[in-house]
């Protein structure tokens, strides 16, 4: 076995672990290495091309941002390799694409439909302001609370239950901070009589790399941390994370080398690494297989033909499979051949629960056909990829692990980060702020153990 020294080890190079990497090298420090189970880093942001068309194989990604800071930060990474974009997104509810958000979009619906949603609406917001409504306690509670009965049992409500898997009513409030928009009244009010609103603003201008898909981003980070001295290894699963027999170093082994560091960024999936965390956990390290997340197929359709100009759109509807279906050449041109298109669309599945490729492809299509994006006819590469954990759920028993576990392992010198690592949902924007505050914190961290050893 050989040994290899770094300060700092960061396990895993999809986002989280390649842009913690190069803040740590802007604030100077310059011993990192970064280690990738996989053949290339990039985590979800993966891209392939078949015949062609190019697909995001881990599902829809683009680069939004509240933070106009981090947006500009993102773009750069890609020297210009960028195409900008006002977002076209629909909700196909009922054989129409309804403007999403869909309280946003009632203008699409027919009156009586709109009647009632806006009704539904202002009952709950007085029910709120007489104090009649009982707060919420779970996600499904929640989603009436604000949306009120009618845009619940339409669209919200059916959506969630088919990207979850599971009782909207085990989904704690946990995941809704930030994550879900509360409506303007306003909006809701005007979308009602027919006027054009924008929800959900910080979404609505985004960006996307020009050529090579959503790993283009990914790519241009690890060129970034080697050109500035970071290692990056592929194809280094790690095995074992424990404190040196002095307690003052960490090892993180993999089959072929150990790496020697003073502290670790772990951002692993925590619902798999149980075997791995043991000698720093103990008992405890058993609490991470109570972490659940929601596997995903992602299918990839390249067609002839023309499709609507949308960018993705949302089904709540049970009689397709998919939640939701990017359409990746209205992204970039450069993602489908002259008079192609390039679709994704993801479904997802009980944890492993997926069935047969065969089956999901099948199911995948005829619903493409029935909902009108392609014809089957039409049909010239399809492609699936399977990802055993996609989104993270906030049951009840995640706070509690998160609680057990985040502790013993700051404590080790171990920080979880990203969205498998610290067991959150994470966009790609909220990524890159925790991965800039992380590099500070560890900085420090660092620099008080360097004072207390001398």
């Amino acid at each position: 076995m050989v040994d290899e020294y770094f300060k700092v080890c960061v396990v895993g190079g999809g986002l989280a672990g390649l842009s913690v990497a190069k803040y740590l090298l802007e604030l100077g420090l310059k011993s990192v290495i970064v280690l990738e189970a996989g053949e290339r880093v990039g985590g979800l942001l993966k891209s392939e091309d078949v015949s062609g068309y190019v697909f995001d194989t881990g599902g829809s990604h683009i680069m939004f941002s509240k933070n106009p800071e981090v947006l500009a930060e993102m773009t750069a990474l890609l020297n210009g390799n960028v195409i900008y974009h006002r977002r076209n997104t629909k909700i196909y509810y009922k054989g129409r694409f309804v403007k999403y958000p869909f309280e946003n979009g009632l203008k699409d619906l027919p009156p009586e439909e709109r009647y009632e949603c806006l009704k539904g609406v202002l009952d709950a917001y007085i029910a709120r302001l007489t104090g009649r409504a009982r707060e919420p306690r779970n996600f499904l509670e929640w989603i009436k609370y604000v949306f009120g009965e009618a845009i619940a049992s339409k669209y919200l409500i059916p959506y969630n239950k088919k990207i979850w898997k599971t009782s909207l009513d085990k989904i704690s409030l946990d995941w809704v901070g930030g994550r879900v928009p509360n409506p303007p009244l306003d909006d809701v009010i005007k979308a009602a009589v027919g006027l054009d609103v924008e929800g959900y603003k910080h979404q609505l201008n985004f960006c996307y790399p020009r050529e090579g898909g959503i790993e283009a981003l990914a790519r241009s980070l690890a060129r970034l941390l080697r050109v500035n001295g970071a290692v990056v290894r592929v194809n280094t699963p790690v095995t074992s994370v424990e404190r040196s027999l002095h307690n003052d170093l960490i090892e993180v082994s993999s089959e072929e080398f150990t790496v020697k560091c003073e502290c670790v960024v772990y951002t692993s999936p925590l619902n798999r690494s149980h075997k791995i965390l043991e000698p720093v956990l103990h008992e405890k390290a058993a609490l991470l297989n109570e972490l659940r997340s929601v596997s995903l197929a992602v299918v990839g359709v390249g067609a002839r033909g023309l499709t609507p100009p949308y960018h993705w759109i949302y089904f709540p509807e049970t009689n397709v499979p998919f939640h939701r279906v990017g359409i990746l050449s209205n992204y970039s041109p450069a993602n489908a051949p002259v008079g192609g298109a390039t679709l994704i669309a993801e479904v997802s599945f009980k944890e492993d629960s997926a069935p047969p490729k065969t089956q999901v492809e099948r199911e995948v299509l005829e619903g493409l056909e029935s909902v009108g994006l392609l014809r089957l006819s039409n049909v010239e590469v399809t492609e699936t990829w399977f990802w055993r954990d996609a989104y993270v759920l906030y049951d009840d028993r995640r706070r509690n692990v998160l609680s057990e576990i985040l502790p013993l392992l700051r404590k080790a010198g171990i920080f979880p980060h990203g969205r498998f690592g610290s067991w959150e949902y994470l966009n790609m924007d909220a990524v890159l702020l925790k991965s800039r505050k992380l590099a500070g914190d560890i900085i420090s961290h660092l620099n008080h153990s360097a004072r207390h050893h001398h």
